[in-house]
């Protein structure tokens, strides 16, 4: 019998079948280039483990890399050209990054896309991960693993925000109150847009 959390998460997302052409687009533009497209693409998992208590997976990335060092982050990077589809690249990347299987995981479907100021244009793909995993940070990229309750994650009250200015542009910089890890900009966005699409759908209230 399927959970009624379950239920809640498969109604919240864009199923795989319609693709990524009707999803919405939020985040960074430069000044005046509203019509700004990213060079680059590249897909995460929004990982929920299956348990009583179901909970998203989370990175908190190597303070040695170059870009976005010791933020915390989705599984998930840029696509390679062998990848066929934005579901293989976070698939692979989380294997690569904390050792999740594919075979573990059971794609749902899509959240909107998030353009970076890395320029980057991210596709959140949501994912069931079944049965018990060991999650094991690679060490180079991801120095630690860590949880979030979906419970959490689907309160619209845990979020904040912040107001930026920079290049000329002002932009919302979103935060999920979690005393573990501070959670903040497109990984917050991007939980948020979950939250929202969830309480959209399926009511305000976490059964």
């Amino acid at each position: 019998m399927t959970a009624p959390w379950q239920h809640r998460l498969r109604a919240a997302v864009s199923p795989l079948e319609d693709g990524v052409a009707q999803l919405g687009v939020h985040g960074w533009r430069p000044a005046g280039r509203e019509d700004h497209r990213p060079r680059r693409t590249a897909a995460v998992l929004v990982a929920v483990l299956e348990q009583p208590e179901p909970a998203v997976i989370l990175t908190l990335r190597s303070r040695a890399l170059q870009r976005h060092a010791g933020q915390v982050a989705f599984p998930g990077g840029a696509a390679d050209q062998d990848d066929p589809s934005g579901v293989r690249t976070a698939l692979r990347e989380a294997e690569e990054e904390i050792g999740l299987s594919p075979s573990r995981v059971q794609p749902l479907g899509f959240l909107d896309r998030v353009d970076t100021i890395s320029d980057f244009r991210v596709l959140p793909v949501v994912g069931l991960v079944q049965g018990e995993v060991t999650l094991v940070p690679d060490g180079y990229e991801v120095a630690e693993v860590f949880t979030v309750p979906l419970q959490r994650v689907l309160d619209l009250d845990a979020y904040q925000e912040t107001r930026v200015h920079r290049d000329g542009v002002t932009r919302l910089v979103y935060h999920l109150d979690w005393p573990v890890q501070h959670v903040w900009g497109v990984t917050a966005a991007i939980l948020r847009n979950l939250a929202l699409r969830a309480s959209e759908d399926a009511g305000t209230g976490f059964t």
